[in-house]
C-alpha cells in the first residue's frame, strides 16, 4: 500500500535545491542539467466528464495550438469556442490522470524505478489554488517541502490536505525533474531524451514540446 510523502526536515539541503526553491514562489524551473524537456497540458473536460484534447478544442474553433498564447494558460484558450464550458483550463497542479499516467514513464527512466528517492516542494504561495476558500493556510514565510518514493506520488496527490501537489518534484539522483507552475495550466518535464520521447509518444498524455518559460521569456 502507498501512503503520502514526509515533511523534510528544515535542514534538509533538498539535493541541492533548497535555495532556488525558496525563491521561486511558482515553481523551481532548471535552465540546464537536462538533456531535453516537454510540457504535459492538463486535459480538458466538459459537464459529461469527457476527455479532450486542447489540439482538438482548438481545431474544432479553426486554430492551432502553435498560434495561441503561451505559456499554457487559460490565455491560451481565451475567446476560444466552447472552452469556457470546460474545466481544466485554470489548471495549478498537475492532474491526478496526468500523474498517474506519468508516474510509469518516470519509472522507467530511474536507476531505481518505482522505488526511486524524490524530494517535492512548494513555494510559500500565499495563493495556493490547493488551499480552500476560508481555510486557514500552513504559513506561508517557509518553504514546504517531502521526501518519499516515486511510487507514493499519486497517494500523495489523493491526501494532501490544504496545499495542492507540489508545484515542484523530482528524483534525488537528478535523473529528471517535473514542474507545474502554479500559474498555469500544464507540466514541465525535464529529463532524458529517451524519457521525453516516450512522453510525446503516449496517447494517455497530451505531450508537447514548446519553449520553457526561460526561453519564453527571455530569462
Amino acid at each position: 500500500m502507498t501512503r503520502a510523502w514526509t515533511r523534510a526536515t528544515a535542514d534538509d539541503p533538498l539535493d541541492g535545491l533548497r535555495d532556488r526553491l525558496t525563491a521561486a514562489d511558482c515553481g523551481h524551473e532548471p535552465t540546464d542539467g537536462y538533456e531535453d524537456h516537454c510540457w504535459l497540458l492538463t486535459p480538458l473536460y466538459d459537464e459529461t466528464g469527457a476527455r479532450h484534447r486542447w489540439r482538438d478544442v482548438l481545431d474544432r474553433a479553426g486554430t492551432r495550438l502553435a498560434d495561441r498564447p503561451r505559456p499554457f494558460s487559460y490565455l491560451t484558450l481565451e475567446g476560444v469556442e466552447g472552452a469556457d464550458a470546460l474545466e481544466g483550463v485554470m489548471g495549478g497542479e498537475i492532474e491526478r490522470a496526468t500523474l498517474t499516467a506519468l508516474v510509469p514513464h518516470l519509472a522507467r527512466h530511474s536507476p531505481a524505478g518505482e522505488t526511486t528517492p524524490c524530494g517535492a516542494a512548494q513555494a510559500p504561495v500565499t495563493n495556493s489554488p490547493g488551499v480552500p476558500l476560508g481555510a486557514d493556510p500552513e504559513p506561508v514565510d517557509d518553504l514546504i517541502a517531502w521526501r518519499g518514493p516515486l511510487a507514493d506520488a499519486p497517494a500523495h496527490h489523493d491526501t494532501a490536505p490544504h496545499h495542492c501537489f507540489p508545484a515542484t518534484w523530482w528524483a534525488a539522483d537528478g535523473s529528471w525533474l517535473v514542474l507545474t507552475n502554479v500559474d498555469l495550466s500544464a507540466t514541465e518535464v525535464f529529463g532524458s531524451g529517451a524519457l521525453v520521447a516516450d512522453l510525446l509518444a503516449d496517447p494517455e498524455l497530451e505531450a508537447v514540446r514548446a519553449p520553457t518559460l526561460a526561453e519564453t521569456f527571455g530569462g
